[in-house]
């Protein structure tokens, strides 16, 4: 059996898979809880239970060097294996990355273009929504044309929070796009306006070059953009990067 991690900025996304597929996914905080969520205590000499052994242990991390350290030394010691850790290369699964130094390319977008590319035999844009908003696009062939890296939701509000006198109210009820007639829904709507602008122009773009382009979306404010994005063909595909893991190896 093997573990899968996908540990973003501010929570880890994981689960387990075997032979006979994938087991539903979860989220952490810390490596301790995935153990404890598998065993029902510690794991140790990685064993999750009596039956099932651990084989694997597989990181995506965009954390620091010295963080992603941490984390793989943590993982070293609840599951005694040396964790595979996912690295961006130029040509792989299918996928050619443009950039001149690909370890400057974030490993979660690599990932994510890797599991849309061997969903799909068209071209994709692949849209990841958490701490950051990432937009990228492959053509047909698998190859990477570019993407955007902005603030994401939460972020882009945080911002505004932490850099002027504006106090948003926690508990707002998300969703909503259209002019704000509060402080609130000006915020609230109009980052999620500006997020989706973005997307809709980005795909308008792919799809003027001739091709037909597939919009899929991840990541934790996944669920806010899609109800803006349906009548675009948006697909919610939640464990994306966690499936282009499994395909890094």
């Amino acid at each position: 059996m093997d573990i899968e991690i996908d540990a973003g900025n501010t929570r880890l996304k994981w689960r387990l898979r075997d032979e006979s597929g994938v087991s539903a996914t979860s989220i952490a905080s810390t490596p301790s809880d995935i153990a404890e969520a598998i065993a029902g205590r510690a794991v140790s000499g990685g064993v999750a239970d009596s039956h099932t052994p651990i084989g694997r242990v597989r990181i995506a991390s965009v954390r620091s060097p010295d963080a992603l350290a941490e984390f793989v030394a943590e993982c070293r010691d609840l599951f005694s294996l040396d964790p595979q850790v996912a690295r961006v290369v130029q040509v792989h699964a299918g996928v050619t990355i443009r950039y001149p130094d690909p370890s400057r390319l974030g490993v979660d977008r690599w990932l994510a273009m890797l599991a849309a590319n061997a969903a799909s035999s068209k071209a994709c844009l692949v849209v990841d929504c958490g701490t950051a908003l990432t937009v990228d696009k492959l053509n047909e062939l698998g190859q990477h044309c570019g993407g955007y890296i902005l603030p994401g939701l939460a972020l882009m509000r945080r911002s505004l929070e932490e850099n002027t006198r504006i106090r948003l109210d926690a508990g707002f009820q998300l969703g909503g796009s259209g002019l704000g007639h509060s402080t609130d829904e000006a915020v609230y709507h109009g980052s999620l306006a500006a997020a989706v602008a973005l997307i809709v122009s980005a795909l308008e773009d792919a799809s003027a070059e001739g091709s037909e382009c597939e919009l899929l979306v991840t990541g934790g404010g996944a669920v806010e953009l899609m109800p803006h994005l349906l009548s675009r063909g948006a697909k919610l595909v939640p464990d994306l990067v966690l499936e282009g893991l499994s395909l890094a190896f």
